[in-house]
Parts: structure tokens; sequence; C-alpha cells
């Protein structure tokens, strides 16, 4: 949900005035029941958020103060490159384009959200406390409410030291924790989430415990379903649950795919599978047609996927690649597989779709995996230009 670009830097600043106390503020993170626990009373602040409105990606800016420190060495945070739209980040991996200059980032290991833009220093949003960022868990998935341009709520998915849980920010207060109780583990703790109407979908990983991917009493290796305050609206299994489909392992992406399907990227042994999820099923055992499509480990496998006018693009850290395949609305794929980015920029991550006919992309290159460069890590933007690569379908 974009906001409105024509808003002036000074309106910007304004906004965010409040949202800078979010830096020492501290979240209540008390613990609460056990499997689950919702906290519906939160009510939305009514504020018109603003972004700032720098050139388009790709276009070169006038520079007036260049011409007299040619000696100084150029600054590896200040992007020259203009697919960069922010470098010197800090384990990007939530990510929310805002529109076709601007986005919302999440650090994983810090727990800052940040706005950047193009050609603009990054201006720090808010910082949620008490993240736990050991093994794969920290600040995960974000997303930002169907009305963000009136309320401005960010959502995340948070690791902290005794569970996973779903956050919401409002401008000028502390983040709330709205619902808890999601199983950590060293490992597997997923954290995927997105919008889809006014329904907040939430991907959950195992815990390293596959047993509790298909049991009705764990919310780990689920699908959830909730709404904007975090109240459960699953409903297919129990009533009153969130659980709207079972069985995931590791998801790492989730993405709206041509049919209008929810898309959940997630890692299995043998490959990465891109399921095409359906409410109440279970994706323990995946059958035919649960895939839609799937990258092999020796293929470089599968991070997360994001479908935009006809190009579904799925980036590997591994292959240091964007992929993509033409898709129909049917969910069917036609042509070649093809490369959208090669290695260019060293590992890559999640990507968004975004307006302009642009897909936003983070790199995770100082995870201890990649070969960092004084730039890592970074937000880009490619342009959609059609294609596909990787995998073949399940």
């Amino acid at each position: 949900m974009s906001p409105h670009l024509s808003r002036t830097r000074t309106r910007l600043a304004l906004w965010l005035a409040p949202l800078l106390l979010l830096v020492a503020a501290c979240g209540d993170f008390s613990a609460e029941a056990v499997p689950y626990s919702v906290q519906p009373s939160l009510t939305p602040a009514v504020v018109t958020p603003v972004v700032p409105d720098p050139p388009t990606p790709g276009q070169s800016t006038s520079s007036s103060s260049s011409s007299s420190t040619s000696s100084a060495p150029p600054d590896p945070c200040v992007p020259t490159d203009p697919a960069v739209i922010a470098a010197c980040l800090d384990a990007p991996w939530g990510l929310v384009p805002l529109d076709g200059q601007s986005a919302l980032v999440g650090e994983r290991t810090t727990g800052r959200i940040l706005l950047v833009a193009y050609q603009q220093t990054p201006v720090e949003i808010a910082t949620v406390p008490d993240v736990d960022a050991s093994g794969d868990g920290g600040l995960l998935g974000l997303a930002v409410s169907p009305s963000y341009a009136e309320d401005g709520l960010i959502y995340a998915y948070v690791t902290t030291k005794t569970d996973n849980r779903i956050v919401r920010i409002a401008p000028g207060d502390t983040p709330k924790a709205i619902f808890t109780g999601i199983p950590r583990g060293a490992e597997h703790n997923g954290g995927p989430i997105t919008f889809v109407d006014r329904f907040l979908y939430v991907a959950t990983g195992d815990a390293g415990d596959p047993t509790a991917a298909g049991s009705d009493s764990s919310l780990a290796g689920k699908v959830l379903r909730l709404d904007e305050f975090g109240k459960p609206t699953g409903g297919t299994l129990t009533p009153g649950s969130p659980v709207f489909a079972t069985g995931l392992t590791q998801p790492t992406g989730m993405c709206v795919l041509a049919t209008g399907n929810l898309g959940v990227m997630d890692h299995r042994k043998a490959q990465d599978l891109l399921l095409s999820v359906s409410a109440g099923h279970d994706y323990s055992q995946p059958k035919s047609g649960d895939s839609a499509w799937s990258w092999t480990k020796a293929e470089g496998g599968a991070n997360d996927c994001a479908f935009d006018q006809g190009i579904l693009a799925a980036t590997s850290l591994a292959g240091k690649q964007v992929v993509g395949l033409e898709m129909t609305e049917q969910g069917t794929f036609t042509g070649d597989p093809a490369q959208l980015l090669g290695d260019k920029y060293g590992r890559l991550l999640t990507v968004e779709p975004g307006p302009e006919s642009l897909f936003w992309i983070t790199t995770s290159n100082k995870d201890g995996a990649g070969d960092p460069t004084p730039s890592d890590d970074r937000v880009i933007v490619l342009p959609n230009s059609g294609g596909g690569g990787g995998g073949g379908p399940d």
C-alpha cells in the first residue's frame, strides 16, 4: 500500500520526529500464555506517513559539491550504482517497497527498521527491542497495514529468547506484541509475513522438530492467518485456531501467485519448494499439484519469491542470482527459464515486487557464508524485464 509521493521533506521530518523516540523505547515482552497469546485491544494511530521524493532509481542527479573534493576516496556506504538503494546495512531481511523510490527494510540482527530511498541517507523508523538473532532468528518478516497510507502501522515477525511473535508498530509508539507463543528453535524459525486483503498470513518454521509441523496442537511449521489486531482467523482446523495450513519445514519466502493463491517458499532436505497454499491442507508430504515449482540444492536452491506482471522471480543465496519464470493466470509456466540477475551483488535473499515494474532485493553477504564488499549488505532494485530460471516443475 504505497503512501503518496507528493509530500515535502519538511512534512517527512515532522512525521519521523516521534518515531525516533522508538530507538530508546522498550516493548512489553512479558511472558504470555501457551500456546499463543493475542492482545486484540490495540487501536491504530491515525497518521499519514510521508516518504522522501528522490529521483527515480537509474536517473542521475545534479551534484553541486563534488568538484573540490576529488582527492577523498569514495564512501562505500554512499551508492554510486543506480541499482543500489542503500548500502552498509546489517543483515537486511524484511523488506516492504513503498513506491518506486523507497522502501522499509528490517535488519535481522539489530532489530532496526529503516526507511531507505534512492540517493538518501537511511532513516531509522523504529527499533524492536529484545530481538534474539541467534541461529536464524531475529527481526524477520515485515509487512505494512492495508491502510498504511492512513495509519502508518508496521508489522514484524520477531524472535525473542522465549518465542517467535508478531509485533505491531504505530508511529510514535513502542512496538506492541499482538500474537505470541510461536515455538522458537536454534534453527527453522520461519518468518515471512504478508497481508492479503485484510488478513495477515504468517509462515512459521518447525523449530527443528519435524513432528510439530503436522501437529494440530503446535504453531510450529504452519501458515497462520490473523486479523490486523492479531486475532486468529485461520478457522480451518479448529474453531478459533489461527492455523490456516500445516506441514512446513523452514519457510523463508512468501508471495501471491498469478492464481491468487498464497505461495510459500519452503526449504526441504532435497530441494526448495514453492508451495501453493490452500486452507486446511497439510504439506508434510507434498502431493502432485502442491508445489508450483522446485529448486534442487545442486541448482542453488531458492530463498524468496515475488510475482509481478507475469513473472515469478526467485532469489538464490547459494546461486547468487535472481531467476524468473513466466507464469500464467492458471498457474502454469511458459517459455524457458532465464536468469534475471547473475552474480553481481553476491548472495541474494529477499525479493519483493514494487511499483514501476521493479523487484526490490536484499543481499546477504555478511552472514558468514558470503564474500562481503565494503558496501555490504545492500538493498537493490531490478527492473522486471521478463524471463525466468532454475529448477523445474514439481
